[in-house]
């Protein structure tokens, strides 16, 4: 039983070391999905999820609005909130959902755990999710290396 502890240290371990040059930055899972009333949906249309402080279980759409794939730079300020600058594609996809679906939650997504669950009050047409509470340092310089990493990666601009 010791053994399969450390090794599940290790690997935990692993997930938080910075990316050393000429790797590929450490991974992290980053989803943004909007309510659905799901009546009708296929479970590849809609899926159930509790959100927090009471755990009610919503139905959101499966397929995500955004992802760490849209994501080019990630800041905290010193208040704690966080803000996620999002390419051209994900500043798209959230002002057109914050525009359509007001009064509907949008659910945020980290890894698997639902971070912040906000109801939709306004459109966000400026590309830019603020998160109003602080995550761990940790996870912030994750969610840095995988913009860095989409940046570099990204096709030049015409």
């Amino acid at each position: 039983m010791r053994p399969i502890c450390l090794l599940f240290v290790f690997l935990s371990l692993l997930t938080f070391l910075p990316a050393h040059a000429g790797h590929k930055p450490p991974q992290v899972m980053l989803r943004i999905h909007v309510q659905t009333a799901g009546e009708g949906l296929s479970p590849m249309q809609a899926m159930p999820i509790a959100i927090p402080p009471n755990n009610e279980v919503i139905q959101i759409r499966a397929l995500p609005e955004v992802t760490e794939k849209d994501l080019v730079d990630v800041k905290m300020d010193a208040a704690g909130t966080v803000f996620l600058f999002l390419n051209h594609v994900g500043k798209v996809n959230l002002d057109a959902v914050t525009g359509q679906d007001q009064g509907r939650i949008l659910v945020v997504v980290l890894d698997g755990i639902v971070i912040y669950a906000p109801v939709i009050d306004q459109q966000i047409t400026n590309g830019v999710f603020a998160i109003p509470h602080p995550l761990p340092p940790q996870m912030i310089q994750l969610l840095q290396a995988v913009a860095r990493q989409n940046v570099k990666d990204a096709p030049p601009a015409p």
